[in-house]
């Protein structure tokens, strides 16, 4: 299908990427995940602003199809802010974690938000339509999985 998914804070409201990354080689470290990640950019003072990653649940050179690639940034970042016209609360988000596409590993990609949206429950998750998931949202999914939760409205969840 070619979708990418987002994970955002509310404007202000993110975490820095060293902090992101930390969490994130954790997270992969505890869900047994393999982990890279590059393209490492830092501002004039040192802080890290954007990193590239790679998750995988087989080692990357077996299996390329089941990478995830994601772009990690850094708040404020530029093009990362956003708003949504179907979104009632008219808050403003922040894109921190961004993937490319998904397709055909949309089970990995559940893994993966589960655990990120665990460690950070004010975060969301919005996957091109008109509806975000949050933690709440993803433990549903969780107790009757469906590899299309992605392309399901949660609201239609019970």
């Amino acid at each position: 299908m070619g979708m990418s998914s987002f994970v955002l804070f509310k404007r202000g409201g993110s975490t820095s990427v060293s902090n992101l990354l930390s969490t994130i080689k954790n997270i992969c470290m505890k869900e047994k995940l393999f982990f890279d990640n590059d393209e490492e950019t830092y501002d004039s003072e040192g802080a890290l602003k954007y990193t590239r990653l790679y998750i995988s649940d087989t080692p990357f050179k077996e299996n390329y199809s089941r990478t995830l690639s994601f772009s990690v940034y850094d708040e404020p970042y530029e093009f990362q802010t956003v708003t949504y016209d179907w979104d009632d609360t008219q808050n403003e988000y922040f894109k921190a974690v961004v993937s490319d596409d998904f397709d055909d590993n949309e089970d990995l990609l559940f893994k993966f938000l589960f655990a990120f949206l665990s460690e950070f429950p004010d975060a969301r998750v919005w996957i091109e339509e008109d509806w975000f998931y949050n933690l709440d949202d993803m433990k549903k999914i969780k107790a009757s999985y469906n590899n299309d939760w992605c392309y399901i409205d949660p609201k239609t969840f019970n």
